[in-house]
């Protein structure tokens, strides 16, 4: 080869481009990594909404008017949803902060009574202009609450005390040491109500309301939190760090990361997001510090962290979902007279399936792979899909008319069979089980008898219903045979 010749070679331009912003964010949507959290979060709030149907209606409530009441009442008062949320925001991201250095703070609770307690100190005792005034409080209650959340870091870091011990204890402490002080040296003068309580906070003290009677300014500063936080973990040293830490203490120590520093640091700003928290509580809604106010707003963080995947963004739309859930809460209970507590019910089988993460990891990557299914092979998989939606609505509607006044035991135990029958086939469906589309025939043919029993005893209460489904039904059967044929033939199915 002559120089001539090398030269060039050299000199031919390259064909290949750089790879874009654009399209790099069009490669990672279709990873399993970008969907998994976001797919378990969804999952988890499904298989809730599933599970408290049930006990609502083994306890003689209608779940679809309580749902269809509770989703109303979260759509129609947005700043409702969002006055709850801006505490749990602030919360939420106290505990993913500990949780990103690896530490489980469970004593929130505590640290928001020790930054409304100070802030509330400081909201009456001292007159400062009227800007400055509430800055100040706010200040204050996060270094409260951060030296509340700086003692059990410390005790974790040089003492190996566990922090989940520590922090819940000095919640406590932090309660009943509250507790004292409103009642005794801090009690207003003169004070006839029952419930201790500190005197009123200055007018300059006050957060203003943003929109009506409860949304105060507080949101803004919660949403402030989250880029901070956002900021801190993932473009400062120190987020690099309590990373490191939280992902591997030794072989970061070993990369010459003081764990010890970053573990104590860790549960100071956790505490002093949760002192916020606080501190934005009696500023902007209550006026004053009263004797046990928070209605648990520091263990409610830990659900909306949990939710959020730790993540800061994944953590706001946490606090807002669950917001958004109390405010419909309110409408349920006067509209669907089911109690308010079911709420809390649903928030707890919320973190009980994100902590199920067999249950999670199978249907978030089946569903992601029939995504990626559908794109490719539509005419395979359209279906499959639609068996899939089949089986869910069949559980759904016989679900509902199990709640219908006036059936007898033999009806209802057969809208039963069919809300089970449906559920089954939709996860062998989901699976792509062979067998799956015998039992969706055995779903159809259960609609056919459910029609044809409410037309000779029920005067056809359900009956176009019925009709409806189990002619639908036959019809995807037939492409579900054809498609599952061909995928047989092809090895795709399991037996």
């Amino acid at each position: 080869m002559t120089a001539d010749e090398s030269s060039a070679e050299v000199e031919v331009p390259l064909t290949t481009k750089p790879l874009s912003s654009l399209d790099l964010l069009n490669a990672k949507l279709y990873t399993w990594s970008f969907w998994k959290p976001v797919m378990w979060a969804v999952i988890s709030i499904v298989l809730s909404l599933i599970v408290s149907a049930v006990i609502m209606l083994l306890s003689g409530y209608d779940p679809l008017l309580a749902y269809r009441t509770l989703f109303y009442g979260m759509i129609i008062q947005p700043d409702y949803a969002l006055y709850f949320a801006t505490p749990l925001i602030l919360t939420g991201l106290s505990v993913a902060l500990a949780f990103k250095c690896g530490l489980f703070n469970i004593g929130a609770e505590g640290q928001v009574y020790m930054g409304s307690m100070a802030a509330a100190i400081v909201g009456y005792a001292v007159a400062l202009p009227i800007v400055i005034h509430p800055l100040t409080c706010l200040a204050i209650g996060a270094i409260a609450g951060g030296l509340w959340g700086f003692v059990p870091g410390l005790l974790k870091a040089y003492r190996g005390a566990h922090e989940v011990v520590t922090t819940m204890m000095l919640s406590y402490t932090a309660i009943l040491f509250t507790q004292w002080l409103a009642t005794y040296p801090l009690r207003e003068p003169g004070q006839v109500q029952l419930t201790p309580q500190l005197p009123a906070i200055l007018p300059s003290a006050a957060i203003p309301n943003v929109v009506g009677n409860y949304l105060h300014w507080g949101i803004a500063l919660a949403i402030v939190s989250v880029f901070v936080v956002a900021f801190i973990l993932n473009r400062t040293v120190l987020g690099y760090e309590m990373r490191a830490v939280g992902f591997n203490r030794d072989a970061a120590e070993y990369a010459g990361i003081d764990p010890r520093r970053n573990m104590a640091l860790a549960l100071g700003l956790s505490g002093a997001l949760a002192g916020l928290a606080g501190a934005g509580e009696i500023l902007g809604n209550y006026g004053r510090f009263i004797d046990h106010w928070s209605p648990g707003i520091g263990f409610d963080g830990i659900t909306v962290a949990v939710l959020g995947r730790n993540h800061p963004w994944g953590t706001l739309l946490a606090a807002i979902f669950f917001g958004a859930l109390r405010s419909g809460g309110t409408f349920m209970n006067a509209v669907a007279h089911v109690p308010i507590e079911m709420v809390g019910v649903i928030q707890g089988l919320i973190v009980l399936f994100v902590a199920a993460p067999r249950v999670n990891d199978w249907l978030a990557k089946s569903g992601f792979g029939y995504a990626i299914w559908v794109k490719n092979e539509p005419k395979i998989a359209v279906p499959n899909l639609a068996a899939l939606v089949f089986g869910v609505i069949s559980s759904v509607l016989a679900l509902g008319y199990c709640t219908m006044k006036g059936l007898g035991g033999m009806f209802i135990g057969l809208y039963f069979l069919v809300a089970i029958v449906g559920a089954v086939s939709f996860g062998m469906t989901l699976s792509k089980y062979r067998r799956a589309p015998f039992i969706h025939v055995v779903l159809c043919m259960l609609w056919l008898l459910t029609g044809a029993v409410d037309s000779l005893y029920l005067g056809g209460v359900s009956f176009r219903t019925a009709a409806v489904m189990s002619i639908a039904g036959f019809m995807i059967a037939v492409a579900l045979f054809w498609v599952r044929s061909k995928m047989i033939k092809e090895g795709r199915c399991q037996p």
